[in-house]
């Protein structure tokens, strides 16, 4: 019986250890015909430290009061000392390489940051593509929704037009942002 508690116990402790600490694409077994294999990167990661909710809230405000002139703008809401939201729109995110040109695309993504008690949670709540190809009658960029990479050809060789540029660009960027709370002092 004790065998079975410290077994049952052991799982749930290393469950609370597994948390993402970074943001990383991963392929799955979701195939579509043309594109190939599906790759998601996850949707939260961890920021964790000693501080309490509302100094990582501060954190994260001061991070970004820094990156914007106008905060206002990009600040979606805010819950004062649980979570902040913002919508943020950046240029050549989304890179294709196709017979030596290279297409970029401008990416729109809403960002939670949920701070608690140790940790700052940063949650990719959506992820848009802009399609500058069907603009709409009053020349707006349209979006559509960006659910994953197709990374992959069908067989499983990586596709030399996306694979280590396009998944790596928007790796770097949601890291660079986790990194900037690591380094928050």
């Amino acid at each position: 019986m004790k065998s079975i508690l410290f077994l049952i116990s052991f799982i749930f402790c290393s469950q609370l250890q597994a948390q993402d600490t970074t943001f990383k694409y991963v392929k799955t077994d979701e195939t579509k015909a043309i594109a190939g294999l599906k790759s998601v990167m996850n949707a939260s990661a961890f920021v964790f430290n000693e501080r309490s909710a509302a100094e990582n809230y501060e954190i994260v405000y001061n991070y970004i009061a820094s990156k914007y002139a106008y905060p206002e703008d990009v600040l979606m809401s805010s819950t004062p000392a649980e979570e902040l939201v913002i919508q943020e729109t950046i240029s050549d995110l989304y890179t294709t390489v196709s017979m030596g040109f290279v297409n970029s695309f401008a990416v729109r993504y809403n960002l939670v940051f949920k701070t608690n008690e140790g940790s700052i949670e940063c949650i990719v709540v959506s992820m848009q593509l802009g399609n500058t190809v069907n603009m709409s009658q009053n020349m707006d960029v349209e979006w559509d929704d960006l659910k994953g990479l197709y990374l992959h050809r069908k067989n499983g060789k990586p596709k030399k037009t996306m694979f280590g540029i396009t998944d790596t660009k928007i790796e770097n960027h949601f890291n660079a942002i986790l990194e900037a709370f690591k380094g928050a002092n």
